[in-house]
């Protein structure tokens, strides 16, 4: 015998679920994300090479870039870009010419490292993310000093964060708690120290550490680039989070298999 068909039977539910799901859909795909740009910032360290302009892929985006002194984060799309650095002064102009590939999400700080005077100018590549967190401070270091030998970098009555750095080379993120502290850069071999600098540091905060030569002396100076770094908000829709809608998509295309398998 034939089943009949009664108004509330699984048949007449596939259209409405059909439609449900296409404007489910239709809403996550075209509701906006928060997703981090690619982005790079310039940074000189070289005490001897002069102001330097900074190119993007023939784009000029800095003029006069001179000792110390850092740039502003460019966006950029994650791809290979050509980056050039030229020097100003002097009698003999100096070009830095590198094609690097920026990924996704990333941030990079580009520094001009070396000594002009001893032909060893160069650009170093350094990704400056950290994993965000809301109650400690995020360290990277990296060591610019020309001609130094594998230094230690520690906090006074504390650990050592990053052992046997070596010049143009750097680590991973130390994740330290808020407070105000006393950095110590030694030499590895014999715990010697070249430089100490007291450093506040705060909560969703990201330090990016650069060590270097000083332009009038030559001694050792830190420089710090701070950036708030606090964890992104879940992206919502409709004030759900997407994780939420994309589970109650699954389960609707569930439901929509069973009903049409049922028949």
């Amino acid at each position: 015998m034939e089943s009949l068909e009664y108004p509330g039977q699984p048949g007449r539910l596939i259209p409405f679920l059909v439609v449900a799901l296409v404007l489910f859909f239709a809403i996550i795909a075209f509701s906006p994300t928060t997703r981090a740009a690619t982005g790079v910032r310039f940074l000189h360290l070289s005490p001897d090479a002069g102001p330097v302009d900074i190119w993007i892929d023939g784009r000029l985006v800095e003029q006069e870039l001179t000792f110390k002194e850092d740039t502003d984060y460019v966006e950029i799309n994650p791809d290979q870009h050509r980056i050039i650095c030229k020097t100003e002064d002097g009698p003999d102009t100096v070009v830095l010419n590198s094609l690097f590939p920026f990924r996704e999400d990333k941030q990079y700080t580009v520094a001009l490292t070396g000594d002009r005077m001893s032909d060893d100018l160069q650009l170093l590549f350094v990704i400056d993310n950290c994993p965000p967190t809301q109650r400690l401070a995020q360290v990277k270091f990296t060591n610019a000093i020309q001609n130094s030998p594998q230094a230690d970098l520690s906090i006074k009555y504390g650990p050592v964060l990053y052992s046997r750095v070596s010049f143009r080379t750097g680590g991973g993120c130390r994740l330290i708690p808020p407070d105000s502290y006393l950095f110590s850069l030694t030499e590895s071999e014999s715990g010697d120290l070249i430089a100490q600098k007291e450093l506040e540091l705060q909560a969703e905060t990201r330090y990016n550490i650069f060590t270097t030569r000083s332009q009038e002396d030559g001694g050792i100076e830190f420089l710090s680039l701070s950036k708030p770094n606090a964890p992104e908000e879940v992206p919502k829709i409709f004030g759900v989070e997407r994780s939420v809608l994309q589970l109650l998509g699954a389960g609707l295309i569930a439901s929509l298999v069973i009903l049409v398998l049922g028949r």
